[in-house]
């Protein structure tokens, strides 16, 4: 069966971000090894969440993608009940990639950022993220009875609301990252740096947006999403489906590259510390946290 439009675009935008997100974390990594650090939670998550995301692109490269459903049952049937099998997988993996990048960027801030309290909302929004992905898990098994009626219509079964089924987890995703992309911005411009240096590191944090951006349009790609001809009408949520967990290992990664970016460029990575970016200096977190009120400089000082 030859390749459509769909599956063309499929491939190329994983051939282009996949790389970069495995670059990303390759530089992570590195920056471990010059610091002489050991793993942490942050990368460990990070890693998990590349792996999720590159059998979630395995799931997606099945040559159904982007033909419309009367082309593949005229042809071949058995591809569709194995689109649909995979494109189950996938859900679940886009769930899994996501919450994992959620838990690494997370326990990130609560290296970087010395404040018990914002220690607190980093668990909270964790085990929010936790739930979220329980419940894509659930809805991927309960929005049909049986599990099987999922890819095999000619067996007696149900089918619950999809549209709703699929919209809240793709809801509380965006909710989520958008209060993640948020949470670090009072403190970041509470810190005593120059004004173009609290911009940049604001730039950083902030690429977390652009993957806001891009699950709000696989939200709106889900409400025009088309069930009767779901290998046609999924090329675009796929698409956003593939780009929101790549590009989130990349910002996830980002933060911590510096002193690999240094070493590759040839310059000495001296100063800093060996778990936060050159860019947050501890002195700058000492000092933003000399702000505070006594107790909490009691705490943490």
């Amino acid at each position: 069966m030859p390749l459509s439009l769909g599956g063309v675009q499929i491939i190329a935008l994983t051939s282009i971000f996949t790389p970069v997100s495995i670059a990303a974390l390759g530089l992570r990594l590195w920056s471990r090894r010059i610091n002489n650090s050991s793993l942490a939670f942050s990368d460990y998550t990070a890693i998990l969440a590349l792996i999720f995301t590159i059998a979630e692109i395995s799931c997606s490269l099945v040559g159904a993608s982007g033909l419309h459903i009367t082309e593949i049952t005229a042809t071949n049937s058995s591809l569709l009940q194995t689109y649909l099998k995979l494109a189950i997988a996938g859900g679940i993996l886009w769930a899994a990639a996501n919450t994992c990048v959620k838990l690494s960027i997370l326990s990130l801030y609560t290296t970087l950022f010395p404040n018990h309290k914002v220690h607190y909302v980093c668990y909270g929004t964790m085990a929010t993220s936790v739930a979220f992905f329980i419940i894509a898990f659930l809805q991927s098994f309960l929005l049909c009875t049986p599990v099987q009626f999922n890819w095999d219509k000619r067996i007696p079964g149900g089918v619950c609301n999809q549209s709703i089924g699929f919209l809240l987890p793709g809801m509380m995703n965006l909710v989520i990252d958008a209060f993640i992309v948020v949470l670090p911005m009072p403190i970041l411009f509470k810190l005593h740096l120059p004004l173009f240096k609290k911009l940049g590191i604001a730039v950083m944090f902030s690429l977390g947006a652009v993957i806001c951006i891009i699950s709000l349009f696989r939200i709106l790609a889900l409400l025009e999403w088309n069930l009767e001809d779901v290998t046609f009408e999924s090329t675009r949520i796929s698409i956003f489906s593939l780009a929101e967990p790549t590009l989130g290992v990349i910002n996830a990664c980002l933060p911590t590259i510096k002193p690999a970016l240094y070493r590759l460029c040839g310059k000495e990575v001296r100063g800093g510390s060996k778990t936060y970016p050159r860019n947050i200096r501890r002195s700058d977190l000492d000092e933003s946290r000399r702000n505070q009120t006594p107790t909490t400089e009691s705490q943490t000082g």
